[in-house]
């Protein structure tokens, strides 16, 4: 654990100076073995916010304390998030000071006697700054004291601070001397001016892995920390590296810019943990250091989670000549203190690393200290979502508890059970449950709870099916995504592992799969449906700055639109115009066009799709085709011009402020997030699983919802995104809707050759045939069938075939032991006046058994049905067929 030849500054790591701060690498690699993402690590000696930003960018949170009020500065600069308005405010500074270089007064003083209120009192100021730095570093103070943005404010006073101490006298970092010397007017401000844009720079580089990270810093005394600040029992890791004894000491290091930033150093020098001077004043020992550092372990060992680890990089302590093992003695107190379990990791300290006190007081080596709070299982309520639940919810609920033993139920909605660390960590990631509540009445959101209803601190109880970018756009038959992890979650998967959806639809599975930490595949023969797949689980990944750029440009421009819109439709088709005439009134037609103009004209990628299909979401709105009917019908009143550009507007903007949403809590998600895969293809071919990267034996769960059995008309439903958005006419969807599994479009002479097919063939096992067959005779045999009626057995014989082609897939590609999980319904149908039961469930069953797969035991679910003026036949019961290789 030397790090030698590592870069130790990257990240803005040297953002500031700051005596003995121990190198990235160390909190790093901890952070990384001894806890989980979304955990809570805490630094309770945090100085310049190493632990911090390496807790943020390995995706944990941090919470950093020390009692130095310039090391919450330095944290908080490190891992700002500066929105657009901050930005502006920083960069107006910038520009008012660089055009005051070649204005400022002659006289040296004139500035230090205009802005002399906004200056510190510093004792013997002459000898320690020249009138021109004085009065510069006192015009600099005002203008950051008219910023009114935190951020930006902290931003600015950070780039004074590193400003100060080369405007003084003093004679460097390490040496608090007076070295006289002539500071020309203006080279303060050109300094302070180099120093902003150096720590923008830093900042910016830093955006991608810190904006919405989740931290805080505390200005506070370890020794005296308040359970308002930390709760017993709430940190899952404790990374530090408390001050050396006798070594440093950070009131006088910072003493300038702790006076100049409004903060007193003779105070923080009076609590300082191993100063020098305080050494030397009281003439105290080892004793007294050793004394503060036992407090401080005691209050880390309260706020520390039982099982869980603190880690103390310490060296040695010098006093009058002799060296006290510090880590070593802490462990042999340790067992006082609450730990358990410890151990010391001795570690070469580099000459000019860690000190700049004098080699008789200076340590060579430092150690690490490791310590293991005492393990013992928990008590905790487990607390429903504050909704009401379905039966079937409930008992999913009960299955994503993998040990059912000491669990007993305190109210129905509330489960009390005895966990252990593993037991903790796994209870995070349940859907069905939404808050662990401990003993000491710590209550800890799930990542569903999260996901679905923010952080605690501003919780909006309600069950939110459209949470991050599952509403994104209406797709029909969708399964909801709570159900979606439901399922994935009565399965103990490894973290990465591989799940498939062969009719992805609009992405439910995917997206779920992903926001859960494992990687996901899945694909469609509706070319809409996989563009909503993509860019639903896809846009969430690229970088919030570009997505933020592209959505301002495209709203600032559809705020000011043309006067007159183009009357060529050149964004459209020539063979598809016509269609589109019949459909679009013309004013309609011009925005779409335009629209689609401007939105394919300033993005690209991800962005684009994200957009495009936003852009899909409202064209059936702003159609003369009646929304709420599957069929293709006209509106009762036809539209002669909409608000096209508003509704847009108005989604787009609803869409980013979900996205950006899920951006401020993914601190929170318990995993990492993983690649998603989603690809326009014939779930029937191999050749789709190929270009998805999927080989025989490498998946670990399919979850599917397959078109029911002449269910729903996908292709109508979205005929018109097809036509607008692909630029497919009637032509060239008619043979897709006639591909598609379960289609309800069938001409006669395909009829006729699925029924010679089903009469004769002995492909699909027995059962399958003999049903088909017997639906032939029954309909045949009655004289009140019509040709709807004379297709349905040929239509449920190529649905079973298309179903046999995509088992013998799923089988093929699932490893051994692994699950498919099919959610599925039956139909009906009418026969002279009796209803016929389609067993699309029983058939679907036999299939997969006759590839190989053993039948497990059925989920029953219900679903409601949506507000649809065709809904006789619709599935108001849907059952999980689960399926094991």
């Amino acid at each position: 654990m030397s790090f030698t030849d590592d870069d130790t500054r990257f990240m803005g790591h040297d953002l500031h100076p700051y005596p003995a701060k121990f190198i990235p690498q160390l909190p790093g690699t901890f952070v990384s073995l001894l806890s989980s993402r979304g955990e809570l690590i805490f630094d309770p000696f945090g100085g310049s916010g190493t632990t911090a930003l390496e807790s943020i960018r390995l995706g944990r949170r941090a919470v950093s304390v020390d009692a130095n009020p310039m090391a919450a500065l330095i944290g908080k600069v490190k891992t700002a998030r500066v929105d657009p308005e901050s930005a502006a405010k920083l960069h107006l500074l910038h520009g008012a000071l660089k055009g005051l270089l070649d204005h400022l007064p002659t006289n040296p003083s004139e500035l230090a006697e205009k802005y002399g209120s906004y200056a510190p009192v510093i004792a013997n100021c002459e000898k320690w700054f020249a009138d021109s730095a004085f009065g510069e570093l006192a015009h600099i103070k005002f203008r950051i004291s008219r910023l009114d943005s935190e951020i930006a404010s902290n931003i600015a006073l950070l780039a004074l601070s590193r400003t100060v101490l080369s405007a003084s006298f003093q004679d460097s970092e390490t040496r608090y001397k007076s070295v006289p010397r002539d500071v020309p007017i203006g080279e303060t401000t050109r300094r302070y001016v180099k120093e902003f844009e150096s720590v923008m720079k830093s900042v910016a580089q830093n955006a991608p892995a810190t904006r919405y990270g989740i931290s805080r810093f505390i200005t506070s005394d370890v020794r005296h920390l308040q359970s308002s600040d930390l709760l017993d029992n709430s940190v899952d890791l404790i990374v530090t590296s408390p001050p050396y004894g006798n070594a440093t000491d950070y009131h006088l290091y910072h003493r300038f810019r702790l006076l100049w930033l409004g903060f007193d150093p003779i105070a923080l020098g009076k609590i300082e943990i191993g100063s020098h001077l305080k050494h030397q004043r009281e003439a105290s020992g080892f004793e007294s250091y050793f004394s503060d550092m036992v407090q401080a372990v005691s209050g880390m060992s309260r706020v520390l989670k039982h099982g869980r680890y603190a880690v103390l990089v310490i060296g040695d302590s010098v006093y009058n000549g002799e060296k006290f093992d510090t880590a070593r003695l802490l462990a042999d107190k340790a067992s006082e203190l609450g730990f358990e379990a410890n151990c010391v990791i001795d570690r070469a300290l580099h000459k000019t690393k860690r000190s700049f006190s004098i080699a008789g007081r200076r340590a060579a080596s430092e150690s690490i200290l490791i310590l293991r709070k005492a393990a013992h299982k928990t008590s905790v309520l487990l607390h429903s979502p504050p909704y009401k639940m379905w039966p079937y919810e409930m008992k999913l609920r009960e299955g994503e508890l993998p040990i059912t033993k000491n669990r007993e139920a305190v109210t129905q909605a509330t489960l009390k059970r005895s966990m252990d660390i593993a037991g903790l960590l796994k209870a995070r990631q349940l859907v069905f449950t939404h808050k662990i509540e401990y003993p000491n009445g710590l209550q800890e959101p799930t990542w569903q709870a999260i996901l679905e209803n923010g952080t605690a601190a501003n919780p909006v109880y309600r069950k939110d099916p459209k949470y991050v970018t599952h509403g994104l756009h209406i797709y029909k038959g969708k399964f909801y995504p709570q159900l979606a992890k439901g399922l994935i979650n009565q399965l103990a998967l490894e973290p990465g592992a591989k799940i498939l959806d062969p009719f992805c639809g609009s992405g439910t599975t995917l997206l779920e799969g992903h926001l859960n930490g494992y990687a996901t595949y899945g694909c469609d023969l509706n070319p809409l449906a996989s563009l909503i797949a993509r860019a639903k689980t896809q846009i969430i990944e690229v970088d919030p700055d570009l997505v933020t750029e592209v959505v301002s440009a495209v709203l600032d421009t559809i705020e000011n639109p043309p006067a007159d819109f183009p009357v060529n439709l050149e964004q459209f088709p020539e063979e598809c115009l016509e269609e589109i005439a019949r459909w679009f009134a013309t004013p309609i037609a011009q925005k779409l066009n335009w629209l689609l103009a401007v939105i394919r004209s300033g993005s690209d990628g991800t962005v684009r799709e994200f957009l495009e299909v936003i852009f899909s979401s409202i064209v059936r709105d702003v159609s003369q085709q009646e929304p709420t009917d599957l069929r293709i019908r006209y509106r009762k009143e036809l539209l002669e011009d909409a608000d096209v550009l508003g509704l847009f507007k108005a989604q787009l903007s609803l869409q980013f402020e979900r996205i950006e949403k899920f951006w401020k809590i993914r601190g929170y998600a318990p995993h990492q997030f993983l690649s998603t895969h989603a690809t326009y293809g014939d779930n029937r071919l191999t050749e789709t699983y190929d270009a998805l990267g999927l080989s025989d034996d490498s998946v670990d769960l399919v979850l599917t919802s397959p078109p029911y059995a002449m269910a729903l008309p996908y292709i109508d439903t979205d005929r018109l995104s097809l036509l607008t958005l692909f630029g497919m006419s009637g032509t060239e969807r008619r043979p897709l809707e006639h591909s598609l599994t379960g289609s309800r479009e069938i001409n006669t002479k395909t009829r006729r050759t699925l029924e010679e097919d089903f009469l004769h063939s002995e492909e699909l096992p027995p059962e399958c045939r003999n049903f088909v067959r017997g639906l032939h005779e029954a309909i045949i045999a009655s004289p009140e069938s019509g040709f709807r009626k004379i297709n349905m057995p040929a239509l449920v014989h190529r649905f079973l075939k298309d179903m046999d082609a995509v088992l013998r897939q799923i089988y093929r590609l699932c490893k051994s032991g692994a699950e498919a999980m099919i959610v599925i319904g039956d139909s009906k149908m009418t026969v002279d006046g009796t209803d016929i039961r389609i067993p699309t469930t029983d058939l679907i069953e036999i299939i997969a058994i006759s590839h190989g797969f053993n039948a497990l035991d059925r989920i029953d679910i219900s679903v409601t049905t949506e507000n649809y003026l065709h809904i006789k036949n619709a599935i108001t019961e849907n059952v999980v067929l689960r399926l094991k290789k």
